[in-house]
C-alpha cells in the first residue's frame, strides 16, 4: 500500500463486521476516516461516537472527498459502485478490506485464526487470552465484545495483532501471519470456490504464508484438514478433545457445545506455544461468557429464554443445536432459521434439511439476500422447499415475514420453552422484538 499523502481514509460499506472494525483502528492511528453504508446500525453509530463521519442509503458519489488519500471497501462492493467509480475518476488508490488489513499484518506480529466455523469464538479467546498474559494485543474480531466496550475492535500498544481470517473471496491469503489457527474446512462459499478441493488448496496456501518461525496450530478431529498432507517448516501442533488437560477446560467452560470445548482448546494448544501459564489460561476460559449472537442469551418472553445465534451453515447450526440440548436436556426447543443467500441454500439444501434433528418446533423464514453477493443463476430449491424437506421427519412450517413469526410465538410458546433465533441476516430484530415486549410488559 503507497504511502498517503495525507491522513484521509473513506470507506464504503463501513457497517460490515470486518471493515467496521479496520475502520476502528484508523481511527485509533488519528486518521479522518469517513464512509458509507446502506443502512445505520449500532455498529455506524459507534463509529460516528469514536469521530467517523457516516453517511446512510444510496450511495452516492459525492460522499466521497477529492482529499481523501484511500478508499477501502467491502468485497460486496462492485467496481461499478458510484463512490468507486469516482476515486477511479480521481485516481485515489482503493484497496479491497482483505487488501488493507494484509497491509497491516505485515506490520504486527500477527495472529491469524482461519477456519469454516469457529473463528470468532477462537479469536476473541485468543485475543483475551493474550491480553490476560500481558501481551496487550490490538484485535479485530467477526463478533461484538463485551469486554471491548461491546466493540469488535481493541487497540493495543504492542507488536502483537490478533485478527479472524475469513476465506470468503479468498480474503485470508492477503496475510502474513506469525502464527495461524485453522479450526475446521467445510464446504462452505461454494458460491466463490466452486469445488471443495479448491476450498482446500485455498487453505494451503494460507498455510504457505506462515513465517518459518512462527507456529501452526491445527484441529486433529477435522478430517478435511488431516487430508492436506502438508510441507510447511512452521511448527505445528494438533489439538482435540481428549485427555486430562481437554477435560480440565471442559470443566471450566460456561459456554456449552462440543465446538466451544474444540475452539477452547485452539486456544489452549496455541497458549502453549506462546508460553502463557496454564493459569492464565484457565481465567480466561472460566470467565468467558460467549460472544454477540454466538447463542447468545437475551431475555425472556412470557417465560421462554430467548438465544441468538449467528448460525447460517448446517455445520453450525448442528452444532449450535447440539450445545442447547447439552444445556437445556428436557426443555422444547423452538428453533426458527431465516437462511441467508439463496445460492448457499441450493447448494447445501440436503446439509440443511439433516441439520435441525435436536429441535422440537422448526420455523423456517423466507430466505435473506445479500445486495451484490447473489448470482443471476436459477435458484431452484428455496426456503419454503427446505420447510417441506424437514416437515417430513419433524414439526417444521414456513412463514414468510416476521409478523408471521411473532404470531406464531404470541400463541403456542410455553413457560419453560427455548426459543433460539438462528440466522446471518435480519433474524435477530425479531429477537430484540419480543425482549423489549417483555421488558414493556
Amino acid at each position: 500500500m503507497s504511502q498517503a499523502k495525507n491522513r484521509r481514509v473513506h470507506f464504503v460499506g463501513i457497517g460490515g463486521i470486518g471493515v467496521s472494525a479496520l475502520a476502528q483502528w484508523y481511527l485509533s492511528e488519528g486518521w479522518h476516516v469517513t464512509g458509507s453504508d446502506a443502512i445505520r446500525s449500532p455498529i455506524t453509530n459507534n463509529l460516528i461516537r469514536h469521530g467517523a463521519v457516516i453517511h446512510t442509503g444510496l450511495h452516492n458519489a459525492n460522499w466521497l472527498s477529492p482529499d481523501v488519500s484511500r478508499v477501502i471497501y467491502s468485497v460486496a462492493v462492485k467496481k461499478e459502485n458510484s463512490e468507486r467509480k469516482k476515486a477511479t475518476s480521481l485516481k485515489i488508490p482503493q484497496f479491497s478490506y482483505a487488501e488493507a488489513l494484509g497491509e497491516l499484518t505485515k506490520n504486527y506480529k500477527t495472529i491469524a485464526v482461519a477456519g469454516a466455523h469457529g473463528k470468532s469464538t477462537t479469536t476473541a479467546l485468543v485475543g483475551l487470552m493474550l491480553l490476560k498474559a500481558g501481551f496487550d494485543p490490538t484485535i479485530i474480531v467477526g463478533t461484538r465484545l463485551k469486554a471491548f466496550g461491546d466493540s469488535n475492535f481493541r487497540k493495543g500498544k504492542s507488536e502483537w495483532l490478533v485478527l479472524e481470517a475469513d476465506e470468503f473471496h479468498g480474503s485470508f491469503l492477503h496475510y502474513t501471519p506469525f502464527a495461524a489457527i485453522i479450526t475446521n474446512i467445510d464446504r462452505e462459499h461454494l458460491e466463490f470456490y466452486k469445488t471443495f478441493e479448491n476450498i482446500k488448496k485455498a487453505f494451503r496456501t494460507f498455510i504457505s504464508r506462515v513465517k518459518e518461525n512462527g507456529y501452526l496450530v491445527l484441529n486433529h478431529e477435522d478430517k478435511n484438514l488431516a487430508s492436506l498432507q502438508l510441507k510447511t517448516k512452521t511448527k505445528i501442533a494438533y489439538y482435540d478433545r481428549q485427555g486430562a488437560r481437554a477435560a480440565k477446560v471442559k470443566s471450566l467452560l460456561k459456554i456449552p457445545g462440543a465446538h466451544n470445548h474444540s475452539n477452547a482448546m485452539a486456544c489452549d494448544t496455541l497458549g502453549s506455544f506462546l508460553g502463557i501459564p496454564v493459569l492464565v489460561r484457565d481465567k480466561v476460559f472460566s470467565r468467558f461468557m460467549g460472544t454477540w449472537r454466538r447463542f447468545e442469551y437475551r431475555g425472556i418472553y412470557r417465560k421462554a429464554k430467548i438465544y441468538d445465534d449467528y448460525a447460517h451453515h448446517p455445520t453450525e447450526i448442528k452444532a449450535t443445536l447440539s450445545g442447547a440440548r447439552e444445556k437445556f436436556p428436557k426443555a422444547k426447543i423452538w428453533v426458527i432459521f431465516q437462511p441467508h443467500l439463496a445460492e448457499r441454500l441450493s447448494l447445501l439444501f440436503s446439509d440443511f434439511a439433516k441439520a435441525f434433528h435436536e429441535a422440537d418446533q422448526v420455523i423456517i423464514l423466507e430466505t435473506y439476500t445479500v445486495l451484490g453477493r447473489e448470482s443471476d443463476s436459477k435458484k431452484n430449491r428455496g426456503a419454503k422447499s427446505l420447510a417441506q424437506k424437514i416437515a417430513l421427519s419433524q414439526p417444521t412450517r414456513f412463514v414468510r415475514n416476521f409478523k408471521d413469526v411473532l404470531h406464531t410465538i404470541k400463541n403456542e410458546v410455553a413457560n419453560g420453552d427455548v426459543l433460539l433465533f438462528m440466522g446471518a441476516g435480519s433474524i435477530t430484530n425479531i429477537s430484540d422484538r419480543l425482549v423489549g415486549w417483555h421488558k414493556n410488559s
